[in-house]
């Protein structure tokens, strides 16, 4: 059954001042922005995510930097073709071990597998930066961050397990080598925060974000 957009009044006045872009390809967020029945395109950003994380305090900061800046280069890039103001969303999803280890998408099979047995029997964090970077005139734009975080628990992982996953391909691009809405379900004992957060876009984090932004008048 095809899902049914949440057709809610300022998401019209949203559509109606706005040009909403995505800057993002993944198509997991694509589907969940879907739900609010935004009318939107996808224009990912060209942003290279080769920010030194020895330079941040925190893994929080580094994933919110990073959605910052993807979403900066897809503003700027459209910013003198657009006849309506933008209105940008971007994200950034990483996961952190036990250990305090930044995972992102991993490099090869080996990695993912390497990546997989060091999350067995502990709890990883999926923390998702998000951005929305919008243009009211003046001469900055208008800019609203949040990141949320979600702990993971997996149980047990041995060999033959972590081997049969990454056969099935499905590591490959996902951040922290799993995808826990998909084949990794069965990995997974189970979590505290936002389910949402974990697929790659925090639904309800995001959706007071655009309510704040309605109630200051932005739109």
């Amino acid at each position: 059954m095809e899902a049914i957009g949440l057709r809610i009044p300022f998401i019209e006045a949203l559509e109606q001042r706005f040009r909403v872009v995505l800057a993002s390809a993944s198509p997991r967020r694509r589907e969940l922005l879907d739900r609010l029945g935004i009318s939107y395109e996808v224009i990912p950003s060209t942003f290279a995510e080769d920010l030194d994380k020895a330079k941040y305090a925190a893994a929080s900061d580094y994933v919110l930097d990073t959605a910052v800046q993807k979403t900066t280069e897809v503003f700027h890039r459209l910013k003198g073709e657009s006849s309506k103001p933008l209105f940008v969303i971007g994200a950034d999803t990483i996961v952190v071990n036990s250990r305090g280890v930044i995972l992102e998408k991993p490099t090869s099979r080996d990695d993912a597998a390497a990546t997989l047995r060091g999350l067995s029997n502990a709890v990883n964090t999926v923390y998702t930066g998000v951005c929305v970077m919008i243009d009211t005139g003046s001469v900055q734009p208008h800019v609203v961050t949040a990141v949320e975080a979600t702990g993971v628990e997996f149980g047990e992982l041995d060999d033959a397990m972590v081997d049969a996953y990454v056969a099935t391909g499905e590591p490959h691009d996902k951040a922290g080598s799993y995808a826990y809405q998909s084949l990794a379900c069965f990995f997974v004992h189970r979590i505290r925060g936002d389910y949402y957060n974990v697929v790659g876009f925090p639904c309800a984090r995001f959706f007071q974000m655009l309510r704040e932004l309605h109630a200051e008048g932005v739109f």
